[in-house]
């Protein structure tokens, strides 16, 4: 558990400045913080998994391998929200044509961004169906963590309290 906290605390140091940016490295330190993000992942992933060194090694180049076209997917992601926000915001005139072609390119690219984690799974048959399993349940956590903090950090979750 540890472990964990640890990388929680460092994604919530890192969220704000990575957030900000837009996942560009234009801060001198979110390059930094995020290696020692992915380091602090790596560390936990490899001990809960009781993954041997040949394993880890193996995971890290498929997850390199598949996180620069993420990145890039995120990235479009991004330009394409904007875009459509762009036309869809109040007191504009909507071009039905392009917020249908935006529309489209969006889940396009949802499908795209699936397919690579799918891709991505399939290539690591060097690992156990449960140590994939156990994979995809810590990464979705910590991409829910990291969303939770960027939400949090702009305003926009939803409070069970009540306020």
């Amino acid at each position: 558990m540890r472990g964990l906290g640890i990388c929680l605390l460092l994604l919530g140091v890192a969220a704000g400045p990575l957030a900000a940016q837009g996942e560009h490295d234009s801060h001198p330190r979110s390059g930094q913080l995020r290696e020692l993000i992915e380091k602090r992942f790596a560390e936990r992933v490899k001990t809960e998994l009781d993954l041997t060194d040949e394993q880890a090694v193996k995971l890290k180049a498929v997850a390199m391998e598949h996180a620069g076209r993420r990145r890039e997917l995120r990235h479009r992601e991004r330009d394409l929200r904007m875009a459509l926000d762009a036309q869809l915001r109040p007191g504009a005139e909507a071009d039905q044509d392009s917020v249908a072609r935006l529309t489209r390119d969006l889940l396009d690219l949802r499908m795209r961004y699936a397919e690579s984690w799918r891709e991505e799974m399939g290539k690591l048959s060097f690992l156990s169906p449960v140590q994939r399993a156990r994979l995809l349940v810590m990464r979705e956590r910590l991409l829910q963590r990291v969303h939770e903090m960027r939400e949090d950090r702009r305003g926009f979750r939803h409070r069970g309290d009540g306020h």
